[in-house]
Parts: structure tokens; sequence; C-alpha cells
């Protein structure tokens, strides 16, 4: 049976960071990268301790241990690792990580988004001495502890610096224009390639029913609406037969003697539902009414198809970008 799980990104990624400050330096030897271009060599009086440490997927778990897992799923290429130092304030350590596409920089971005915030590049996170943000192929995060309050400006000024440093702006993954606008909750998007993280937000099942993997593109997102938020999951496969196998697979283990047209009620009391619209599985969990899982699924359908038309030519966009026939 399928169930709400509360676990939180944000706690996760907030240890792995601090874990890193820790032992920076330690178990691997200094090294050069072309990403040590987009840090600057000082910020208000503070500047890099010693040679920059950088990190590759075979050398990853050395810097992150327990952590390095997260940042493989979405296709981790590099990451370069430097400590500023000023005599008697915090050390700031900032890690900046190429993620090699920017969809992939997104992913890992949007698991410890908690309000959509533009700061700095295409979104960020401010915290007590924690700045994290994306843009283009990248994943930037930054810290310093304890916070003073000027450590706390040349964490902005690190955090700007940087992202004028990196001048180009990716796109975001394209399975994000068929989310419906209404009652979407921005901030809880969350979108990844592998089926842990599913499960991390709304428990299915141990084994990955979905097929979620690195040939797929999977998203989840809240919806207001009724006494409860409902979760809309999609997920877009590389053909038809892929996307129905993974369908066959879900309705057999969690929906048994149901419809594509049918919202089920689940012992808690909420309703789910599932469709699949050529090689798009989508589902809506935790619904208060059938008539909200039906809508929801009803919303994504005509933005596929709309889509869909974009793609093949017959709805093309007029000057404002509305799609027209």
């Amino acid at each position: 049976m399928v169930t709400w799980n509360s676990y939180r990104f944000w706690q996760i990624l907030c240890g792995v960071i601090c874990c890193a400050f820790v032992i920076t330096g330690v178990t691997m030897e200094h090294a050069t990268s072309g990403l040590s271009s987009l840090l600057p060599p000082e910020i208000l009086g503070w500047k890099p301790a010693g040679k920059d440490s950088v990190y590759n997927r075979s050398t990853l778990y050395e810097y992150i241990d327990g952590g390095a897992e997260f940042y493989l799923s979405y296709g981790f290429k590099e990451v370069i690792n430097r400590r500023y130092t000023s005599a008697g304030k915090p050390d700031i350590m900032v890690d900046l990580f190429d993620m090699a596409t920017a969809p992939n920089a997104f992913g890992v971005f949007s698991q410890s988004m908690e309000t959509v915030d533009e700061s700095f590049g295409q979104g960020s996170q401010i915290s007590t001495g924690l700045i994290i943000f994306w843009k283009d192929r990248y994943y930037v995060s930054m810290m310093a502890h304890p916070e003073t309050d000027e450590s706390k400006k040349a964490l902005q000024t690190l955090a700007a610096k940087i992202d004028a440093a990196i001048t180009r702006k990716g796109l975001l993954p394209g399975i994000m224009n068929i989310l419906p606008e209404k009652g979407l909750v921005k901030e809880s998007i969350r979108y990844f390639r592998h089926h842990a993280w599913l499960n991390a937000y709304y428990f299915i099942d141990d084994r990955n029913l979905l097929r979620i993997n690195d040939s797929t593109e999977a998203l989840l997102a809240k919806y207001t609406g009724g006494e409860k938020r409902s979760l809309l999951l999609l997920v877009e496969y590389p053909d038809e037969r892929s996307a129905q196998q993974a369908h066959g697979d879900f309705a057999k283990s969690c929906l048994p003697n149901t419809s594509d047209k049918v919202p089920v009620r689940l012992e808690d009391g909420t309703w789910t539902a599932c469709r699949l619209s050529s090689n798009l599985l989508m589902a809506v969990f935790n619904a208060s009414q059938p008539e909200r899982a039906s809508l929801l699924l009803e919303a994504v359908e005509k933005k596929q198809r709309l889509r869909k038309g974009e793609n093949d030519g017959t709805i093309k966009p007029n000057a404002k970008g509305v799609p027209k026939r």
C-alpha cells in the first residue's frame, strides 16, 4: 500500500555539506580543474587556503561518504572544493558541482527547495550560514560556521560573483512544461531519475515498479485543493512500450482490479488514480476527493496534447508564445 512520507532532503543535504566541511583536503591530493575559473580569488578579505581539491565520479565517495549516491544519481561529473580564510573570522567553504546538464543541476537543487527564491542563479535557498543555488549545469553550495554579520555579507558576495561567472542559463527539464499551473505548489517540485527519490517522498514499494532509471524523467509536485494537498507524479519513458510495462507492474501491485478511468480509495481515505498517455505515466496520490484526482490528470493530458502538437507542427505558438491551431 502506498503511504505518505514526510522525509526531508534539506536536512540530509545540510548534513552532507557539514560533513564535507570537516573532511575537505584530507582524502584526496590537491588538483586543478576548469571549474576554478568560476571561483573568485578573494572575497572581502577572505582568500583561498591552499590549493583546491577536485573530485570526480570515481573519487566522490572519498569526499562525501554516505552522500555520493545522491549526486551520482543525477549524472554528477566533477566537483571543486575551496576553503576561504580570513584571520579571526569563520572559514567559508564552497563546493561547485558540474552536473553535466542543466536538468541534472536543477534536479539536485529541487530536492532541497523549500521556497521560490531567485536571489542567485536560476533558483536559490538561503539559510543561516548557508547558500545553495543552481545555474546552467552547475549546482553550488557554500557555508560559513558560525555565521557572523561579516561572514553573511561575504557569503552573499561569493554567491553573486559565482553567479556572474556562470554566464549561461540552462533549460528546465522538458517534463515540467506539462505541469498544470492551477493549484501548483512551485516549491514542492522534485525532479529525479532514480526511484529512491520517489520513495523518499511517497513510499510505493521497495521494488522499482515504475522502472525509473537514467533513461526516464520523473517529477513530483504538490497541488492545493480539497482538505489535503494532492501529489502528482509524472514519469516520461523513452518509448511507449517501456511506459506500458511500468504501468502494468505498478497497477498489478498497487492498484489491482481497477480501471485507468476510475480513482481508487485507499485505506487512509485518500484517493489515487493512474493513467497512461503515449510514453507518459501520470499518477495522483493523496487526493481528498476522486474528482480532484481525475481533474488533475485531465489537466496533464491537455498539456501533453498541446506539447505533442507543438512538437509535430500541428499546433504552432503565436507571437506571444500562446499555442494556437
